[in-house]
Protein backbone atom coordinates (compact mmCIF):
# COMPACT_ATOMS: atom_id res chain seq x y z
CA UNK A 1 0.00 0.00 0.00
CA UNK A 2 1.41 3.40 -0.99
CA UNK A 3 1.73 6.27 1.47
CA UNK A 4 -1.18 8.12 -0.16
CA UNK A 5 -3.48 5.12 0.24
CA UNK A 6 -2.37 4.68 3.86
CA UNK A 7 -3.27 8.30 4.53
CA UNK A 8 -6.66 7.79 2.88
CA UNK A 9 -7.28 4.72 5.04
CA UNK A 10 -6.32 6.57 8.22
CA UNK A 11 -8.66 9.52 7.64
CA UNK A 12 -11.58 7.33 6.47
CA UNK A 13 -11.23 4.73 9.26
CA UNK A 14 -13.29 6.47 12.01
CA UNK A 15 -16.22 7.13 9.68
CA UNK A 16 -16.30 3.52 8.50
CA UNK A 17 -16.06 2.17 12.07
CA UNK A 18 -18.80 4.54 13.30
CA UNK A 19 -21.07 3.48 10.44
CA UNK A 20 -20.40 -0.21 11.12
CA UNK A 21 -21.17 0.25 14.83
CA UNK A 22 -24.50 1.99 14.10
CA UNK A 23 -25.36 -0.71 11.56
CA UNK A 24 -24.65 -3.46 14.10
CA UNK A 25 -26.81 -1.82 16.78
CA UNK A 26 -29.60 -1.24 14.25
CA UNK A 27 -29.55 -4.95 13.30
CA UNK A 28 -29.61 -5.99 16.97
CA UNK A 29 -32.56 -3.72 17.85
CA UNK A 30 -34.46 -3.97 14.56
CA UNK A 31 -37.41 -5.95 15.96
CA UNK A 32 -37.93 -3.48 18.82
CA UNK A 33 -37.83 -0.27 16.80
CA UNK A 34 -41.02 1.59 15.86
CA UNK A 35 -41.91 2.23 12.21
CA UNK A 36 -41.20 5.92 12.79
CA UNK A 37 -38.02 6.82 14.65
CA UNK A 38 -37.49 9.95 16.74
CA UNK A 39 -34.37 11.48 15.20
CA UNK A 40 -34.44 15.10 16.36
CA UNK A 41 -34.84 16.41 19.87
CA UNK A 42 -35.65 19.80 21.36
CA UNK A 43 -33.70 21.69 24.05
CA UNK A 44 -35.28 19.57 26.78
CA UNK A 45 -34.45 16.30 25.07
CA UNK A 46 -38.02 15.58 23.92
CA UNK A 47 -38.54 14.27 20.39
CA UNK A 48 -39.71 16.86 17.86
CA UNK A 49 -38.53 15.35 14.56
CA UNK A 50 -39.06 11.89 13.06
CA UNK A 51 -37.71 9.66 10.27
CA UNK A 52 -39.19 6.53 8.76
CA UNK A 53 -37.47 3.30 9.74
CA UNK A 54 -36.64 2.53 6.12
CA UNK A 55 -34.97 5.90 5.62
CA UNK A 56 -32.79 5.71 8.75
CA UNK A 57 -29.93 3.63 7.33
CA UNK A 58 -29.63 5.62 4.06
CA UNK A 59 -29.48 8.84 6.08
CA UNK A 60 -26.87 7.47 8.49
CA UNK A 61 -24.84 6.04 5.61
CA UNK A 62 -24.82 9.45 3.93
CA UNK A 63 -23.92 11.26 7.16
CA UNK A 64 -21.01 8.95 8.00
CA UNK A 65 -19.66 7.41 4.81
CA UNK A 66 -19.92 10.46 2.54
CA UNK A 67 -17.61 12.61 4.76
CA UNK A 68 -15.27 9.63 5.04
CA UNK A 69 -15.21 9.24 1.26
CA UNK A 70 -14.51 12.94 0.76
CA UNK A 71 -11.74 12.89 3.40
CA UNK A 72 -10.16 9.84 1.74
CA UNK A 73 -10.29 11.48 -1.70
CA UNK A 74 -8.61 14.61 -0.34
CA UNK A 75 -5.91 12.54 1.35
CA UNK A 76 -5.21 10.71 -1.91
CA UNK A 77 -4.77 13.98 -3.82
CA UNK A 78 -2.78 15.76 -1.12
CA UNK A 79 1.01 15.65 -1.03
CA UNK A 80 1.05 17.01 2.51
CA UNK A 81 1.83 14.53 5.29
CA UNK A 82 -0.82 13.85 7.91
CA UNK A 83 1.63 15.08 10.53
CA UNK A 84 1.06 18.60 9.18
CA UNK A 85 -2.72 18.08 9.35
CA UNK A 86 -3.07 16.65 12.84
CA UNK A 87 -5.81 19.05 13.91
CA UNK A 88 -7.89 18.20 10.85
CA UNK A 89 -7.43 14.47 11.35
CA UNK A 90 -8.24 14.71 15.07
CA UNK A 91 -11.36 16.76 14.29
CA UNK A 92 -12.49 14.14 11.78
CA UNK A 93 -12.01 11.33 14.29
CA UNK A 94 -13.86 13.24 16.99
CA UNK A 95 -16.73 14.14 14.67
CA UNK A 96 -17.17 10.56 13.48
CA UNK A 97 -17.15 9.29 17.07
CA UNK A 98 -19.69 11.86 18.21
CA UNK A 99 -22.04 11.10 15.32
CA UNK A 100 -21.71 7.37 15.84
CA UNK A 101 -22.37 7.62 19.57
CA UNK A 102 -25.37 9.91 19.07
CA UNK A 103 -27.01 7.55 16.57
CA UNK A 104 -26.39 4.50 18.73
CA UNK A 105 -28.01 6.23 21.72
CA UNK A 106 -30.83 7.38 19.44
CA UNK A 107 -31.55 3.78 18.48
CA UNK A 108 -31.44 2.73 22.12
CA UNK A 109 -33.97 5.31 23.33
CA UNK A 110 -36.29 4.52 20.41
CA UNK A 111 -36.18 0.81 21.23
CA UNK A 112 -37.10 1.54 24.85
CA UNK A 113 -40.18 3.66 24.08
CA UNK A 114 -43.69 2.52 23.22
CA UNK A 115 -44.21 5.34 20.70
CA UNK A 116 -41.82 7.60 18.83
CA UNK A 117 -43.59 10.65 20.23
CA UNK A 118 -42.71 9.49 23.76
CA UNK A 119 -38.99 9.19 23.07
CA UNK A 120 -36.68 11.41 25.13
CA UNK A 121 -32.93 11.86 24.67
CA UNK A 122 -31.22 12.15 28.10
CA UNK A 123 -29.10 15.27 27.93
CA UNK A 124 -26.25 13.75 29.92
CA UNK A 125 -25.43 11.79 26.78
CA UNK A 126 -24.21 15.08 25.27
CA UNK A 127 -21.42 15.24 27.86
CA UNK A 128 -20.56 11.60 27.23
CA UNK A 129 -20.48 12.16 23.47
CA UNK A 130 -18.04 15.06 23.94
CA UNK A 131 -15.82 12.85 26.10
CA UNK A 132 -15.93 10.08 23.50
CA UNK A 133 -15.15 12.58 20.74
CA UNK A 134 -12.17 13.89 22.70
CA UNK A 135 -10.78 10.40 23.33
CA UNK A 136 -11.18 9.24 19.75
CA UNK A 137 -9.88 12.59 18.46
CA UNK A 138 -6.74 12.00 20.52
CA UNK A 139 -6.30 8.64 18.77
CA UNK A 140 -6.55 10.46 15.43
CA UNK A 141 -3.94 12.96 16.63
CA UNK A 142 -1.54 10.16 17.50
CA UNK A 143 -2.10 8.29 14.24
CA UNK A 144 -1.53 11.45 12.19
CA UNK A 145 1.73 12.08 14.02
CA UNK A 146 3.14 8.78 12.74
CA UNK A 147 3.19 10.22 9.23
CA UNK A 148 6.32 12.34 8.82
CA UNK A 149 5.83 16.07 8.41
CA UNK A 150 6.85 17.55 5.04
CA UNK A 151 10.05 19.39 4.46
CA UNK A 152 10.09 23.13 4.92
CA UNK A 153 8.61 25.46 2.35
CA UNK A 154 10.85 26.29 -0.60
CA UNK A 155 12.47 29.67 -0.70
CA UNK A 156 10.58 32.63 -2.06
CA UNK A 157 11.10 33.43 -5.72
CA UNK A 158 10.85 37.09 -6.65
CA UNK A 159 9.30 37.57 -10.08
CA UNK A 160 11.30 39.70 -12.53
CA UNK A 161 9.81 42.90 -13.93
CA UNK A 162 8.30 42.74 -17.40
CA UNK A 163 9.88 45.19 -19.84
CA UNK A 164 7.00 47.48 -20.85
CA UNK A 165 7.23 50.83 -22.58
CA UNK A 166 5.51 53.78 -20.93
CA UNK A 167 2.69 53.74 -23.45
CA UNK A 168 2.42 49.94 -23.64
CA UNK A 169 -0.44 48.06 -21.95
CA UNK A 170 -0.51 44.41 -20.92
CA UNK A 171 -3.07 42.05 -19.43
CA UNK A 172 -2.44 38.66 -17.87
CA UNK A 173 -5.30 36.26 -17.13
CA UNK A 174 -5.62 32.61 -16.14
CA UNK A 175 -8.45 30.31 -15.16
CA UNK A 176 -7.89 28.02 -12.18
CA UNK A 177 -10.12 25.24 -10.92
CA UNK A 178 -10.40 23.22 -7.73
CA UNK A 179 -11.53 19.58 -7.90
CA UNK A 180 -11.49 19.57 -4.10
CA UNK A 181 -14.03 22.39 -3.82
CA UNK A 182 -16.13 20.83 -6.59
CA UNK A 183 -16.30 17.52 -4.70
CA UNK A 184 -16.93 19.25 -1.38
CA UNK A 185 -19.63 21.43 -2.90
CA UNK A 186 -21.44 18.52 -4.52
CA UNK A 187 -21.10 16.29 -1.46
CA UNK A 188 -22.24 18.93 1.03
CA UNK A 189 -25.20 19.92 -1.13
CA UNK A 190 -26.22 16.26 -1.49
CA UNK A 191 -25.95 15.78 2.26
CA UNK A 192 -28.10 18.86 2.83
CA UNK A 193 -30.77 17.59 0.42
CA UNK A 194 -30.86 14.23 2.20
CA UNK A 195 -31.28 15.94 5.56
CA UNK A 196 -33.97 18.25 4.19
CA UNK A 197 -36.01 15.24 3.05
CA UNK A 198 -35.42 13.12 6.13
CA UNK A 199 -34.88 15.24 9.23
CA UNK A 200 -33.87 18.78 10.14
CA UNK A 201 -34.59 21.51 7.58
CA UNK A 202 -32.50 24.16 9.41
CA UNK A 203 -29.29 22.14 9.36
CA UNK A 204 -30.06 21.12 5.77
CA UNK A 205 -30.33 24.75 4.67
CA UNK A 206 -26.90 25.52 6.16
CA UNK A 207 -25.32 22.53 4.40
CA UNK A 208 -26.95 23.35 1.05
CA UNK A 209 -25.82 26.98 1.26
CA UNK A 210 -22.27 25.88 2.15
CA UNK A 211 -22.24 23.41 -0.73
CA UNK A 212 -23.45 25.97 -3.26
CA UNK A 213 -20.82 28.50 -2.12
CA UNK A 214 -18.10 25.86 -2.48
CA UNK A 215 -19.37 25.01 -5.97
CA UNK A 216 -19.38 28.69 -6.92
CA UNK A 217 -15.73 29.01 -5.88
CA UNK A 218 -14.57 25.79 -7.54
CA UNK A 219 -13.33 27.70 -10.59
CA UNK A 220 -12.21 31.32 -10.86
CA UNK A 221 -10.50 33.63 -13.34
CA UNK A 222 -7.51 35.62 -12.08
CA UNK A 223 -6.61 38.79 -14.01
CA UNK A 224 -3.77 41.32 -13.75
CA UNK A 225 -4.08 44.61 -15.59
CA UNK A 226 -3.60 48.37 -15.09
CA UNK A 227 -6.22 48.33 -12.33
CA UNK A 228 -4.43 45.68 -10.27
CA UNK A 229 -5.44 42.12 -9.43
CA UNK A 230 -8.99 40.82 -9.77
CA UNK A 231 -10.54 37.41 -9.13
CA UNK A 232 -14.01 36.53 -10.43
CA UNK A 233 -16.03 33.28 -10.21
CA UNK A 234 -16.45 31.11 -13.28
CA UNK A 235 -20.14 31.79 -13.81
CA UNK A 236 -20.17 35.62 -13.86
CA UNK A 237 -17.87 38.69 -13.89
CA UNK A 238 -19.32 39.65 -10.49
CA UNK A 239 -19.07 39.37 -7.56
CA UNK A 240 -15.40 40.14 -7.99
CA UNK A 241 -12.50 40.51 -5.58
CA UNK A 242 -10.16 43.36 -6.57
CA UNK A 243 -6.86 44.60 -5.13
CA UNK A 244 -5.80 47.88 -6.72
CA UNK A 245 -2.19 48.67 -7.65
CA UNK A 246 -2.03 51.35 -4.97
CA UNK A 247 -2.58 48.72 -2.27
CA UNK A 248 0.28 46.47 -3.46
CA UNK A 249 3.82 46.83 -2.16
CA UNK A 250 5.35 43.88 -3.99
CA UNK A 251 4.32 40.67 -5.76
CA UNK A 252 6.18 37.38 -5.61
CA UNK A 253 5.50 33.78 -6.60
CA UNK A 254 6.34 30.44 -5.06
CA UNK A 255 5.00 26.95 -4.55
CA UNK A 256 2.46 26.61 -1.72
CA UNK A 257 0.54 23.78 -0.08
CA UNK A 258 -3.19 24.29 0.38
CA UNK A 259 -3.13 23.17 3.99
CA UNK A 260 -0.30 25.53 4.92
CA UNK A 261 -2.54 28.36 3.71
CA UNK A 262 -5.40 27.17 5.91
CA UNK A 263 -7.20 24.79 3.53
CA UNK A 264 -9.29 25.17 0.40
CA UNK A 265 -11.58 28.14 -0.25
CA UNK A 266 -11.34 31.74 0.95
CA UNK A 267 -9.17 31.63 4.07
CA UNK A 268 -8.67 34.36 6.67
CA UNK A 269 -5.64 34.17 8.96
CA UNK A 270 -3.84 36.79 11.07
CA UNK A 271 -2.04 39.06 8.61
CA UNK A 272 -3.09 37.04 5.57
CA UNK A 273 -6.05 36.37 3.33
CA UNK A 274 -5.93 33.70 0.67
CA UNK A 275 -8.05 32.20 -2.09
CA UNK A 276 -6.87 28.60 -2.19
CA UNK A 277 -8.11 26.42 -5.04
CA UNK A 278 -5.33 23.85 -5.06
CA UNK A 279 -1.71 23.27 -4.05
CA UNK A 280 1.08 24.40 -6.35
CA UNK A 281 2.08 27.68 -7.99
CA UNK A 282 0.77 30.70 -6.05
CA UNK A 283 0.85 34.50 -6.31
CA UNK A 284 1.78 36.28 -3.07
CA UNK A 285 1.01 39.98 -2.69
CA UNK A 286 2.62 42.01 0.09
CA UNK A 287 0.29 44.92 0.69
CA UNK A 288 1.21 48.44 1.81
CA UNK A 289 -0.55 47.68 5.11
CA UNK A 290 1.98 44.93 5.82
CA UNK A 291 -0.61 42.20 5.31
CA UNK A 292 -0.53 39.54 2.62
CA UNK A 293 -2.94 38.24 0.00
CA UNK A 294 -2.40 34.90 -1.77
CA UNK A 295 -4.13 33.24 -4.70
CA UNK A 296 -3.11 29.86 -6.10
CA UNK A 297 -2.85 30.05 -9.89
CA UNK A 298 -0.63 28.70 -12.68
CA UNK A 299 2.09 30.94 -14.16
CA UNK A 300 2.10 33.07 -11.02
CA UNK A 301 5.65 34.27 -11.80
CA UNK A 302 4.44 36.12 -14.90
CA UNK A 303 1.55 37.64 -12.95
CA UNK A 304 3.94 38.79 -10.22
CA UNK A 305 6.36 40.28 -12.76
CA UNK A 306 3.60 42.24 -14.51
CA UNK A 307 2.19 43.47 -11.19
CA UNK A 308 5.61 44.68 -10.04
CA UNK A 309 6.09 46.54 -13.33
CA UNK A 310 2.66 48.16 -13.12
CA UNK A 311 3.15 49.07 -9.46
CA UNK A 312 6.51 50.72 -10.21
CA UNK A 313 5.01 52.55 -13.17
CA UNK A 314 2.23 53.88 -10.96
CA UNK A 315 4.71 55.10 -8.35
CA UNK A 316 6.83 56.79 -11.01
CA UNK A 317 3.78 58.54 -12.46
CA UNK A 318 2.64 59.66 -9.02
CA UNK A 319 6.12 60.96 -8.18
CA UNK A 320 6.36 62.91 -11.44
CA UNK A 321 3.03 64.58 -10.81
CA UNK A 322 4.05 65.44 -7.25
Amino acid sequence: MTRAWRRAAVVALPFVLAWAAVLAVFAALRDRLPDRLATHFGPGGQADGFTGLGAFLPVVTTLLLLPGLIAAALALRSRTALGAQRWLVATGYGTAAMLGYAHIVMLGVNASAARAADVAFPLWHLAVSLAVAGAVGWVGWLLAGRDAAPAGEPGEEIGPRLPLRKDEAAVWTRGVGSPVLAVLGAGTTLLGVVLAVATDATAAAVLIATGLISAALCRCRVTVDRRGLSVAPWFAPRPRLRISLGRIEEATSRDARALTLGGWGYRIQPGRRALVLRSGDALFLRLVTGKEFVVTVDDAATAAALLNTLVERGRTTTGARG
